[in-house]
């Protein structure tokens, strides 16, 4: 039998925000924290954060994405493992995401700003250096 080879390489752009979007993450080092969560549930499911970063109330993640899964199960398990993980960490501190997500397709070979823009969103806040488009402020 003749063997088949598949390349798969679907990338996207995810904006997960807190519940009501209130400032959960007091700082950038609390945010990595959530940020490493998310990322290990995303390796279980074979799949992988390519780039993280985020603000008081929301993260933004470069997704690589295996062919096989579900978008809505791997965002699901992962705003799930990382909420359950944080309230272990930090038990006297509540957190919860909001219902929804942000999700884009984005050309794995033209995302070199995103993946900047992504790595840096704590600095970018601070100095209001937003970008309209990429800032999904009605999840």
């Amino acid at each position: 039998m003749k063997q088949r080879h598949s390349y798969c390489r679907i990338v996207c752009h995810l904006v997960c925000s807190t519940k009501n979007r209130e400032a959960f993450l007091e700082s950038e080092e609390e945010c990595v924290a959530l940020l490493q969560f998310m990322a290990h549930k995303a390796r279980e499911l074979d799949c992988y954060v390519e780039e993280g970063g985020g603000w008081h109330d929301h993260v933004h993640l470069l997704l690589q994405l295996r062919a096989t899964i579900r978008l809505s199960e791997l965002y699901g398990q992962m705003k799930g493992f990382s909420a359950t993980m944080w309230r272990r960490r930090f038990p006297d501190k509540p957190f919860k995401w909001e219902d929804g997500v942000y999700v884009k397709s984005v050309d794995p070979d033209q995302c070199d700003g995103l993946r900047e823009y992504i790595r840096n969103q704590w600095r970018r806040h601070d100095d209001r250096l937003l970008l309209p488009h990429l800032e999904r402020t009605d999840l």
